[in-house]
């Protein structure tokens, strides 16, 4: 169940290259929670009056020097309310709306290799997700891609929680030049369908491209979309996406906030 909360920052940990990751003190809100959902957080008495959603990057326990009732969120500074967040500091207070929405379901068997796929900021839900599949007898392989090597934070924490981290820059800086979805279509090609899961959050062509991968060939898949919202619980209807009526005929559309963020490709109308 949502809470919404009055809460004060822990720390505000730059990065570097304008992305921060901001903790504050959740107590009560964590243990259901799962990768993938979100806070709508925004900053009391500012200019900045709508809150922004952040999918939750950590728990306690998922970043070893993280407080004990801390929540780690990943911000990049792309617009007024983004710099308004991390431009704050320690003992700053926060009006803290969540956890909301739906979160990423485990693999069906201890057989099941994880496969992440994350595009530029869109890795913010796979901490949290590395976390909960630490016990997982397989270790998850990571498809990273960003636009330049200093779009691609936490790198270093990623390639020490899996077995492999590819990486990929549109520009070629780091990595191999080009789309992630370029190694990840070759790996899956040559993986058994019913041996993988994928795990993708990034940009809307990322996801599309992903998915349309994963229905051709035939390997499950979850998909955490990215969406403009302006309340969190479904009464805007701001961030929804067409999707296939349940009846298999005509269009229909879906709250990102609320059936989402996670949701099927088949479900999607792309």
């Amino acid at each position: 169940m949502p809470h919404d909360i009055s809460t004060v920052i822990e720390r505000n940990l730059d990065l570097g290259h304008g992305t921060f990751l901001l903790e504050f003190r959740a107590a009560g809100m964590t243990a259901a929670m799962r990768p993938a959902q979100f806070f709508m957080i925004g900053i009391p008495g500012s200019e900045a009056l709508l809150r922004r959603p952040f999918s939750v990057c950590g728990l306690p326990g998922t970043f070893d020097d993280g407080a004990d009732d801390g929540v780690q969120v990943l911000i990049k500074v792309v617009g007024k309310g983004t710099a308004l967040l991390c431009a704050l500091k320690a003992g700053a207070e926060l009006s803290v709306l969540g956890p909301l929405g739906n979160g990423f379901p485990p693999p069906a068997s201890p057989e099941v290799k994880p496969v992440v796929v994350a595009g530029g900021i869109g890795c913010a839900p796979f901490p949290l997700l590395l976390a909960t599949l630490r016990g997982h007898s397989t270790r998850p392989v990571m498809f990273y891609g960003a636009a330049t090597r200093n779009d691609l934070p936490l790198l270093d924490w990623f390639r020490e929680q899996t077995d492999e981290v590819i990486v990929t820059t549109d520009d070629g800086s780091l990595g191999r030049r080009g789309l992630v979805t370029e190694p990840l279509e070759e790996a899956l090609r040559e993986s058994e369908p019913d041996k993988a899961k994928i795990y993708a959050c990034g940009p809307e062509p990322m996801l599309k491209a992903v998915a349309r991968l994963a229905i051709e060939l035939g390997i499950d898949c979850e998909l955490s979309l990215e969406a403009h919202m302006a309340c969190g619980f479904g009464a805007c209807l701001g961030c929804v996406v067409p999707t296939h009526h349940s009846s298999g005929r005509g269009i229909d559309y879906q709250r990102v906030c609320m059936e989402g963020p996670v949701m099927k490709p088949e479900v999607l109308a792309w």
